[in-house]
Formats: structure tokens, C-alpha cells, sequence
């Protein structure tokens, strides 16, 4: 395949998409359909299955390039300090989201719904893995200059970590809370988790920086 044609697919790729966080930010998941998503996007319903898939193909390539948009923004904050990791992931997640949060509430929302409703129980956005990458990272380096003791296993202080910012997401996502409340909520499930294994002085400044969330 040419360069030339892959630029055109990828350029009209972005469009469709476009279009979709267009279409679900002012409507929400019932007013995506893929006939009126090709014509705004000026291509035919084919090219769409072509060059993404089909409703719930469209909605998570959404997720994942809101995955990729984090994930590039905070590589490119990196390397910081362990310890001050948990609060850079979580800003870095809040400034991505509020460039467009009406776009990234419907998403989530159409997220949440096609997942309760999919007969394949698929992960549609909801297990976070770009937040799992990180918190791994996060223990493991926190583990490898003594911040934590080693005594609670990596895995668990990962779910109990990305658990919290998933309850705190679905309350912003349904506007239960607002953006910066879901940032405290998850920075305090992330420092509440890292207590747990962390050794005393490290515990000591994780206790004194949840006091002032």
C-alpha cells in the first residue's frame, strides 16, 4: 500500500471518528447510527466497516484513542519522582478529559451502556489499561527504592488503585461529581492503597498529603 493511500485511510479514519464524538456529545449512543455517521463524514457506511467496524467497533476505537491521548501526554511528562507519580497521572488525566468532557462523557456513557448490554461481555473502556500500565510502574518503583514493603502484592494495589478512579469516573460520568472532585477521589483511592504496603516514613507523607485533598 501506497504512503499516499495510507495517509488517505488514516485521514479519513480520523473523520469518521470525529464525526462519532461529534454525534455522541450531542446526542448520546442512540443517535449513532452508521448511515447518518457516513454521510456527515462524507464517505458510504462500506468504507466505515472498512476502515473501523461496525457500532461498537466505532465506539471503541474512541475509547482507545482517548487511551492513546493520555498515555502520549504523560510519556511526555516523564520521568518525574515516585512519589509524585500518582498526582501526575491523575492531573495528566483530568487535563486530557477536560479538553472536551461533553465528548468524553458520552463516550463513557456509551461505553458503560454497550458493555451492560453486549451478550460478549466485552471491555469497552471500563478496565482502564493505560491507568493499570502506569500503577504497576508506580508499585514497582516504589517497591525497588523502599517505599513499599512488598507485603501486599502488586496486582491487588493495582486493582484497589484503578477500582477507586473507575467509581469516581462513572459518578462523572454521570454527573454525580464534577472533574476536579474525580480527581480528588482517585488521587485519595491511589494514596489510601499505597498506605497499605508502604513503609513508615513514606506512610507518614502519604497520610499528610491525603489531609490536604
Amino acid at each position: 500500500m501506497s504512503d499516499t493511500r495510507s495517509s488517505n485511510m488514516e485521514r479519513r479514519r480520523e473523520r469518521i471518528l470525529e464525526q462519532a464524538r461529534k454525534v455522541l456529545a450531542e446526542g448520546g449512543f442512540d443517535a449513532l447510527n452508521l448511515r447518518d455517521l457516513a454521510e456527515r463524514s462524507r464517505i458510504t457506511v462500506p468504507t466505515i466497516y472498512n476502515l473501523v467496524g461496525n457500532k461498537a467497533e466505532v465506539l471503541k476505537a474512541l475509547v482507545m484513542g482517548g487511551f492513546a491521548a493520555y498515555e502520549a501526554h504523560l510519556e511526555s511528562k516523564l520521568p518525574c519522582p515516585t512519589e509524585g507519580l500518582p498526582a501526575l497521572m491523575i492531573a495528566t488525566f483530568a487535563e486530557v478529559v477536560g479538553r472536551d468532557e461533553d465528548a468524553f462523557r458520552a463516550t463513557a456513557l456509551a461505553s458503560e451502556r454497550l458493555e451492560n448490554e453486549s451478550q460478549e461481555r466485552g471491555d469497552y473502556g471500563f478496565k482502564r489499561a493505560s491507568l493499570r500500565r502506569f500503577a504497576g510502574k508506580l508499585c514497582r518503583d516504589a517497591r525497588n527504592e523502599g517505599l513499599l514493603r512488598g507485603a501486599i502484592d502488586t496486582e491487588l494495589l493495582v486493582e484497589l488503585m484503578v477500582g477507586s478512579h473507575m467509581m469516581a469516573f462513572r459518578d462523572w460520568a454521570h454527573r454525580v461529581i464534577t472533574l476536579e472532585e474525580l480527581s480528588r477521589q482517585s488521587l485519595r483511592g491511589f494514596y489510601v492503597a499505597l498506605a497499605a504496603d508502604a513503609d513508615n516514613a513514606y506512610r507518614d507523607r502519604l497520610a499528610a498529603a491525603l489531609k490536604q485533598l
